[in-house]
């Protein structure tokens, strides 16, 4: 039974090598490929910009690059494209930081690059993105002041409370923290300055551009797919081992395989999106690393030479002992002492394990040829090792199969103790490698098992069907975790595409939305007028327009409809066209009178959804100014030369409408009447202006809003509201915005 099954399975193993290795080697020029295909903004290299950097950290210094003259920064110069930023290598910030047994309370430092956005990374369509192939071990990134992303986690002591030292860590970023020109990236880290993780430990890649471009760089369907083989083949043997107790060395190559797949399931990005404290991660690396070469020398030790050796054993107890202590203590010294001894085990494999038994096998079997054509006399000299010879044979030592294992486990420990995992041709050797070292032991197992399956064979026939059922089950099992694997892989796909076609849906929702709004401001004789449109996320719930009437500005609306996404944006576009037509309809009547006649209709167009809609109307002659408002945010005023600003609004509120669109609740709208000067200004806006709260949940608020109108310079309209919305900005750093924001300033001329 044993015998006819495990041919089919070697045959299975081969195509599966070879069809795996053709994988591993064209995946990454396929995934390149990929990944020049997607987005069109250039990718921005942070390995090769200037750094600033300091102890400490303000987000005030966030918002502009240093001055060179300041001494409190120190200036790290672009090196080529490549390089890490590890606290500890920088002198100015760890120049006496020691390795400590127990890490102590959190240092903060700042990281700082300014770098020029090109227009087509501001007109990305596939959003923008941060790449960091290795940060930590807390931290979190800022854009010309605004928190992009935070991993911080202390307790109360100012201890990491929970470490996220990620491995391939993408950011996106919201495009309205972009400016045109110079840009100011910064980076608070948080960690012990003599942990090589608490910074940018890796020399690259470091990388700012399309978002789906850098997304391309994390696939990595290959590798979990070997991973997926390297589980199911340790399970696999484990389950040999349990059939017949008597198989250690299945025992030790299932355990070996098994902490291989764990250890590259921790290298993996994957993983830091299911694992919330890198700590653990980091843990089970180091334990799998060092336990798996203990399993595997074992399991050639036992296979080669029929026995453990006192120095396997020794070796697997100091492996185990790491194990346990390189996740709590001295994790990076352990990790170095291992590499270094790594010479002793692979020594004695190649040895002890390759060499000699092979040797003795070679000797046996010339001596069994010079016996033969001697008539079958013994020959003269016996041969080296006799005992190890014996266990050759037994076991298989000494053959092309064991020097192609042995060979395969030394070229795959010294790439990666030596040489690590930085290069892209380095990175495909390692999984080749390792992909031939899994197999060819696995192929070697399956070559006992043939044997051992023929002596079964002539001792109990009856055994062949029991043992062939349980092939088919493992097979069947096999079959039916690819199968899986397939379906899976194929729901992937289809959800990405969906997620695809609708983030183009959303995008293109946008561009007419913005289509149907001014892009930018018109020139006026009689006002001066700037605005700002800022949506919170795709499509906007805001709208405004401007009517003119010969070069002159005769009237403007800025409205809020209820709600966010799609259905708000379509409503936007209905009610801009409403108020132009009720603005037309209103001429020589009260302005209140067109606010009525917008909302009947809006009222009919809306019976079938549960938006509402507010909105400030404005009507302009020159000096005089109609004022009509629809349950919106009161009209903010300041005189000219006066540095204070108040919001006009009479005692009476019953000047106020109701909410625009919902039938059955309308009241009366009044309008008021005002003469404004030259050099006076009006302000109308969103509630997102004094509604968005700052980091202790305080609202800006309408005094708060008064104060910054106030303050503004007494300058053009757009240096007016240029300055309300830095102060706005200042007030929601570090705390997303959630509202669409847009505001509107119109300034007398005189």
């Amino acid at each position: 039974m044993v015998g006819s099954i495990v041919p089919e399975v070697s045959q299975s193993l081969r195509r599966t090598v070879a069809a795996l290795l053709c994988a591993a080697v064209l995946g990454p020029a396929a995934s390149s490929a990929l990944e020049s295909q997607s987005g069109s903004a250039a990718l921005i290299d942070l390995t090769a910009l200037d750094f600033y950097v300091r102890k400490d950290f303000f987000v005030e210094w966030t918002y502009y690059e240093p001055d060179p003259g300041d001494p409190g920064w120190t200036r790290l110069p672009a090196a080529g494209g490549s390089r890490s930023l590890s606290v500890r290598d920088i002198p100015a910030l760890a120049a006496n930081a020691r390795p400590r047994l127990i890490p102590g309370p959190a240092e903060r430092f700042c990281l700082l690059t300014v770098f020029d956005a090109p227009p087509s990374l501001l007109e990305s369509a596939g959003g923008v993105g941060l790449y960091l192939e290795d940060i930590g071990r807390n931290w979190e990134v800022y854009l010309n002041g605004s928190l992009i992303q935070s991993e911080v986690f202390l307790d109360k002591a100012g201890r990491i409370a929970r470490e996220r030292a990620v491995h391939g860590a993408l950011v996106e970023i919201d495009k309205r923290a972009l400016r045109p020109g110079k840009n100011v990236l910064a980076f608070s880290i948080l960690g012990d300055p003599a942990d090589y993780r608490t910074g940018l430990f890796s020399p690259a890649p470091y990388l700012l551009g399309d978002y789906l471009s850098l997304a391309a760089r994390k696939a990595e369907g290959l590798d979990l797919m070997l991973i997926g083989i390297y589980f199911f083949f340790a399970l696999y043997h484990l389950i040999l081992f349990a059939l017949r107790p008597r198989g250690i060395d299945y025992l030790f190559h299932g355990l070996g395989t098994f902490l291989f797949a764990v250890y590259i399931l921790s290298r993996s990005y994957v993983i830091y999106d299911l694992v919330a404290d890198t700590a653990i991660v980091r843990g089970v690396e180091l334990s799998s690393l060092f336990l798996l070469v203990a399993f595997f020398l074992l399991f050639f030790d036992l296979s080669c030479r029929g026995r453990v050796s006192l120095f396997s054993w020794i070796y697997a107890g100091a492996s185990a002992a790491a194990a346990l202590l390189a996740p709590f203590f001295l994790g990076e010294e352990v990790l170095k002492v291992w590499q270094y001894s790594l010479v002793l085990p692979f020594g004695y494999l190649l040895v002890f394990d390759v060499a000699l038994p092979g040797i003795a096998q070679l000797r046996m079997l010339v001596a069994r040829r010079e016996g033969g054509a001697a008539g079958g006399s013994e020959p003269a000299a016996r041969p080296f090792a006799e005992g190890d010879g014996k266990a050759a044979s037994r076991h298989g030592g000494g053959s092309l199969a064991a020097v192609a294992i042995a060979a395969s486990a030394v070229v795959l420990a010294l790439l990666s103790a030596l040489f690590g995992l930085n290069s892209a041709a380095t990175l495909i050797t390692v999984k080749v490698g390792a992909f031939v070292l899994v197999m060819s032991t696995a192929m070697y197992l399956a070559g006992r098992f043939t044997g051992l399956g023929k002596k079964i064979e002539r001792l109990n026939a009856g055994l062949e069907e029991v043992v062939r059922r349980r092939t088919a089950e493992l097979a069947d099992a096999m079959e039916e975790q690819m199968g899986l694997n397939e379906r899976l892989a194929a729901a992937n796909a289809r959800l990405e595409a969906a997620h695809e076609a609708a983030a183009r849906d959303i995008r293109l929702a946008v561009q007419v939305q913005q289509g149907f709004f001014p892009r930018k401001e018109a020139e006026f004789t009689d006002w001066d007028l700037a605005f700002a449109y800022l949506p919170a996320r795709g499509v906007s719930g805001d709208f405004y327009d401007f009517y003119e009437k010969e070069g002159r500005l005769a009237g403007l609306v800025l409205g809020d409809v209820s709600g966010h996404g799609v259905a708000s944006g379509l409503i936007t576009v209905l009610a801009r066209s409403v108020f132009r037509r009720a603005f037309e309809q209103a001429h020589g009547r009260p302005l209140g009178f067109a606010v009525e006649v917008a909302n009947a209709e809006l009222s009919r167009d809306l019976s079938l959804v549960d938006n509402y809609l507010t909105a400030v109307l404005l009507r302009l002659d020159g000096g005089s100014v109609e004022y009509a408002n629809a349950a919106h945010p009161d009209l903010a005023f300041r005189r000219a030369g006066k540095a204070r600003a108040s919001l006009l609004a009479p005692q009476d509120t019953a000047y106020k409408g109701s909410p625009l669109g919902r039938e059955g609740v309308a009241t009366p709208c009044r309008s008021l009447k005002f003469e404004a000067r030259p050099g006076d200004s009006l302000l109308v806006y969103t509630d997102c202006l004094i509604a968005s709260p700052d980091v202790d949940g305080e609202p800006l608020g309408v005094e708060g809003l008064l104060v910054a109108y106030g303050r503004a310079p007494d300058g053009t309209a757009q240096e007016m509201l240029e300055y309300i919305l830095e102060e706005f900005r200042f007030h929601t750093r570090g705390v997303e915005v959630r509202d669409d924001l847009s505001l509107v300033l119109i300034k007398r001329r005189g």
